[in-house]
């Protein structure tokens, strides 16, 4: 019996070595959380997004608002992957881990509104609860592979 457990053991510590050894090095985290901005700046930020989807007709994204001057996000053929949220202290900017793969073109919209936004610091964001993705996020992304072609966005 100690020797099962031994091997389960190996085995695990095997794969995640494995999995270690394929993924690059994690890229730095970029800030996702933010200063509290005014309904104007809000609007004009959710304008912003509307536009790069408008801009980009039969690429298979879509603009979603959930929650009218609190909350939106851009779809890439029905799945999430930016969202924009208010929140009472902080703004929550967040993209899908598989946004790069997924839909590439999206990365140049975060970096618009991020441009325009003032980062909280690290400490600020934990406070505040800002998730980060976790590391078995981040495994199960690369143990998912890729995107299927028919599920992508943006690219050619």
């Amino acid at each position: 019996m100690a020797r099962h457990r031994w091997a389960a053991t190996a085995l695990c510590l095997v794969a995640v070595i494995a999995v270690q050894a394929q993924w690059p090095a994690p890229p730095v985290p970029s800030p996702v959380g933010f200063q509290r901005i005014n309904d104007d700046r809000f609007s004009q930020l959710r304008r912003q997004a509307m536009q790069f989807v408008a801009s980009r007709p039969r690429q298979g994204f879509q603009f979603v608002e959930r929650h009218r001057d609190a909350e939106f996000q851009v779809h890439c053929r029905g799945m999430p992957v930016l969202w924009l949220e208010r929140r009472s202290k902080h703004l929550l900017l967040q993209v899908s881990l598989d946004a790069e793969q997924r839909a590439p073109t999206v990365l140049q919209l975060r970096a618009i509104l991020q441009w325009q936004l003032e980062p909280l610091d690290y400490l600020e964001q934990v406070l505040a609860g800002v998730p980060e993705p976790v590391l078995m996020d981040r495994m199960l992304q690369v143990l998912a592979g890729d995107v299927p072609d028919g599920a992508r966005c943006g690219v050619p």
